[in-house]
């Protein structure tokens, strides 16, 4: 997690960039961004584990830029937000 592919903006994303949000040290989503809002810097994913869209903030969570994953295995180490 984290590191030199750490996203500090949402001009940095583009429609089809793979993607994890993490929050505390835990990974809360991972997906596909399919819209970016730059000036409220928030972003719509397709969440891989799902399928559901999700719309995310840049602020409020720590998004790095990772490798396409395969449908299996995705889940794996995905916190469950309460």
């Amino acid at each position: 997690m984290g590191g030199e592919g750490a996203i500090r903006t949402c001009g940095e994303l583009a429609a089809g960039d793979e993607i994890e949000a993490w929050h505390n040290g835990k990974l809360f989503h991972r997906g596909r961004v399919t819209q970016t809002i730059p000036p409220m810097e928030l972003f719509w994913i397709l969440d891989a584990r799902t399928g559901a869209r999700k719309l995310l903030d840049v602020e409020a969570l720590e998004i790095v830029r990772c490798a396409p994953a395969s449908r299996l295995g995705v889940t794996a180490g995905l916190a469950q937000p309460a």
